[in-house]
């Protein structure tokens, strides 16, 4: 019986350690992304984040650069990036909320990255520069008061 106990909790580590490797490997590409987004610009961002993704080459994902085009023109060039949270949804995929930070100001990008046959490639991602229609209430909202 302890045999089977011991097996079951080394199964549910084993799947626990195998979620967070996702969402470690997900940072490592959105942070690579960011870099490149830094150095090249917003369409060679868009192309690094849909690296390895099934959405790789398509042209309609690739043309979310001009949202971030239309982001930049108002808050000017990106200075930095910050990971706000990630969440490992099963063990294939990462849910990451982004911060991207401009010379005037801030805009928020989701991420969903997934583990398929090429590597960690993200198979959505989407910008909004109001906190409120990305983030969670948890992150906007202080319950504890």
């Amino acid at each position: 019986m302890k045999k089977y106990i011991l097996a079951f909790i080394a199964i549910l580590f084993t799947n626990s350690v195998v979620a967070s490797n996702i969402c470690d490997e997900a940072e490592t590409q959105f942070n690579e992304a960011v870099s490149v987004y830094k150095k090249k610009g917003n369409a060679a961002f868009m192309a690094r984040i849909l690296k390895n993704g099934p959405l790789e080459k398509d042209t309609r994902s690739l043309c979310q650069a001009q949202s971030l085009g239309q982001i930049e023109q108002f808050f000017g060039q990106i200075t930095s990036a910050s990971i706000l949270s990630t969440k490992a949804l099963g063990n294939k995929s990462c849910y990451i909320i982004a911060i991207l930070e401009y010379k005037n100001g801030p805009a928020f990008a989701v991420a969903n990255y997934y583990k398929g046959t090429k590597g960690v490639g993200a198979t959505s991602m989407f910008f909004k520069t109001e906190p409120e229609s990305i983030l969670p209430k948890e992150f906007l909202v202080n319950y504890n008061r």
